[in-house]
């Protein structure tokens, strides 16, 4: 055989070689592809959605459901490869865009909405009728009122009067929120404000007439707006401020009680294999987040001269209230 032959037939090898991997990654990536039960669909790339969707798989995992069980995709995404819904089992969408992009494709494949505002899910659930037709869900981003109550309680246990300002949306939480102060001794400062107000003056007597003033979630656009004015009045006036996230204790609030990406995620993929292992139906009613995070702000604490545990035991501390608030 001369030389030039030999080269041939070793090309000849070696083209084949190569496209027998190609070929196997190929099919490899159709059968994960194929093999997946449940697509993430993600509002967008923001890191917040991506870890949500991250924690689920971690967890899920621990579950004993596989990786290639899951699909991820953005919204956008999802529109570029018009990926057919029907190919999945579960589809979980996280974020509000992507609970909508979700409803509005006809398809009956149970949808769970996680990392959604409950006023959004509420707003979406109301307005489509396709949801009738399917099992549709969802785990809130918002606390529950009661949490922000106990921890208000806990940091100021000698606080009576509480202050809140509702928007546009939050005013739906006033009979709530109202009747928990009453029911734990306080007496409840609140006031109305839209877009169209001037904070300051309808923020500032009730935070002078509080001795703890206690952050609701609206708008965004209005949260961006008031925060600042609710936290620069708070501490003119040495009146401490429970937040509604991390942000919010940063910025000057004492104390704040949210759910992190990974609490939300952690509770999906418990509820996820639950259903799907156990047959376990209770996924199918929307509920507020089981777990959550406290951060607290030691800084402003000592400038309010209030006294405050580490972050693990105000934890343990307000795990403890709340089961006793529970069993009665």
């Amino acid at each position: 055989m001369d030389g030039v032959t030999f080269q041939l037939r070793w090309q000849h090898l070696c083209k084949n070689h190569i496209l027998r991997i190609v070929l196997l990654l190929c099919l490899l990536c159709t059968t994960q592809l194929t093999h997946a039960k449940t697509l993430l669909l993600l509002s967008s790339k923001v890191s917040y959605y991506q870890e949500v969707a991250q924690s689920i798989q971690i967890n899920a995992s621990a579950q004993g459901i596989p990786n290639n069980d899951f699909h991820t995709l953005t919204v956008e995404q999802f529109k570029q490869q018009r990926e057919p819904l029907n190919q999945y089992n579960l589809i979980v969408a996280i974020g509000t865009a992507a609970a909508t992009e979700a409803l509005n494709h006809e398809s009956k494949v149970p949808l769970l909405n996680i990392f959604i505002p409950k006023n959004a899910y509420d707003s979406i659930h109301s307005s489509n009728n396709r949801i009738t037709t399917r099992k549709v869900s969802a785990i809130y981003l918002d606390q529950p009122l009661k949490r922000l109550i106990t921890l208000a309680c806990l940091l100021k246990p000698k606080a009576k009067k509480f202050g809140t300002i509702f928007g546009p949306i939050s005013r739906s939480a006033q009979p709530e929120i109202e009747m928990l102060a009453k029911a734990g001794g306080m007496e409840l400062k609140y006031d109305f404000l839209s877009k169209e107000d001037n904070p300051v003056s309808t923020l500032k007597p009730v935070v002078t007439e509080s001795e703890l003033f206690i952050a609701i979630p609206d708008h965004a656009i209005l949260n961006k707006a008031i925060a600042r004015w609710i936290l620069y009045l708070s501490f003119q006036h040495k009146i401490p401020v429970i937040g509604f996230s991390n942000a919010y204790t940063n910025a000057g609030a004492i104390a704040s009680v949210y759910s992190s990406p990974d609490d939300i995620g952690k509770q999906a993929a418990e509820d996820i294999a639950s259903w799907i292992k156990d047959g376990n139906n209770s996924i199918w009613n929307p509920v507020y987040p089981r777990y959550f995070t406290l951060s607290t702000n030691p800084a402003v604490a000592r400038s309010l001269g209030i006294s405050l545990p580490s972050d693990k035991e105000l934890y343990i501390q307000f795990k403890q209230k709340e089961a006793m608030a529970d069993d009665k």
